[in-house]
């Protein structure tokens, strides 16, 4: 599975106790990458699927407990990624989560809370590495959204609201700064069988996590921006 794009790279990667984010780290690494920083607010699980990995690739994978609420512990995350080797090749913004809640039941508190991890999250993951990607001349960022960002959801106007936000600030930042030999892609996955779903089963028709890590990677590898899955999503 090496991939020339990735082999000898340094990525970190938020949300990467599981899901996606997990896979991401582990395709990473399966492609030849030199060191992920995994980033997750679940420091248990974050710690032992960091050492399963570096069981397979030893000295690889290093896990920071990170809540991207938090901007001071994003720019660690950055900073440390960016120590290992000089520089910072990819930053993976994937740690948010869903909302399904009627309206009449949607509070100021709970815009706060989704606004915080799912945009503020995306937000101080992508300008913590931007400096230091500007001055290196290189790098890729891969911000996480939803096909939630692109088409309206009923029941999910706090979700569909941040998730969009991340779209367009990723689709605008790489119209400016593309020039300087800086990449952007955004990921808009449509179901994929993650815990995103809680307690409920995936929908039917959920993509599994390997077949999506699968496919963002391999678009990511092309410089794709709107990397869009299920197929029938990317149609729409």
């Amino acid at each position: 599975m090496m991939n020339e794009y990735y082999q000898g790279k340094v990525a970190a990667v938020t949300g990467a106790a599981s899901g996606i984010g997990l896979g991401i780290a582990t395709g990473l690494l399966e492609r030849g990458a030199m060191a992920v920083y995994m980033a997750d607010k679940d420091e248990e699980s974050l710690n032992r699927e960091a050492a399963v990995l570096n069981e397979r690739f030893p000295g690889k994978a290093f896990a920071l407990p990170t809540d991207v609420t938090d901007r001071e512990q994003v720019e660690k995350l950055i900073s440390s990624a960016t120590n290992h080797d000089g520089h910072l090749d990819f930053v993976f913004n994937n740690a948010g989560m869903g909302m399904t809640i009627p309206t009449e039941q949607v509070t100021a508190e709970l815009w706060q809370f989704i606004v915080n991890l799912n945009q503020m999250g995306v937000i101080y993951g992508t300008y913590a590495a931007l400096p230091l990607m500007r001055k290196q001349g290189f790098g890729h960022i891969v911000n996480t959204a939803s096909v939630a960002g692109l088409v309206p959801v009923p029941y999910q106007a706090l979700y569909v609201a941040t998730k969009a936000a991340v779209v367009k600030m990723t689709e605008s930042l790489r119209y400016e700064l593309e020039v300087e030999g800086i990449s952007f892609s955004v990921i808009c996955p449509g179901n994929v069988a993650t815990a995103i779903f809680g307690k409920s089963a995936p929908p039917p028709g959920a993509v599994s996590v390997q077949e999506a890590v699968e496919y963002i990677l391999a678009e990511v590898a092309k410089k794709s921006f709107d990397i869009v899955f299920l197929r029938r999503f990317a149609i729409l």
